[in-house]
């Protein structure tokens, strides 16, 4: 890293940085078959000033890949370890299960 108005910085960075590869779940991972107890609650039993973030945490009724999933899971823990337990997270909208989405689909099926 000879030469640059940035060689010196480049030389410390280098000299203390450690760097471990690690391979990153494929996409797909998320969808595998699993139990609730593959993955960590977002508060886990006991904790007090932590909490899991993000796709690989579970949420119950939730499904994963969403971004509302994500911000769920940030609700989740926030109100949790604030003891904010009066505040209501919002709910898990249930598509499958509302009759103005079934027959929306089979509405655009038909035409």
């Amino acid at each position: 890293m000879a030469g640059g108005p940035w060689s010196d910085l480049e030389d410390q960075a280098a000299a203390t940085t450690t760097v471990i590869p690690v391979m990153m779940p494929y996409i797909t991972s998320q969808f595998a078959p699993r139990t609730t107890h593959d993955r960590p609650r977002v508060i886990p039993r006991g904790a007090a000033n932590f909490a899991f973030l993000g796709q690989f945490t579970e949420i119950p009724e939730d499904v994963v890949f969403t971004v509302e999933y994500s911000v769920r899971g940030a609700v989740h823990a926030v109100y949790g370890l604030l003891g904010l337990d009066e505040r209501e997270i919002p709910g898990v909208y249930h598509a499958l299960a509302d009759p103005r989405t079934a027959f929306g689909a089979l509405k655009a099926a038909l035409s």
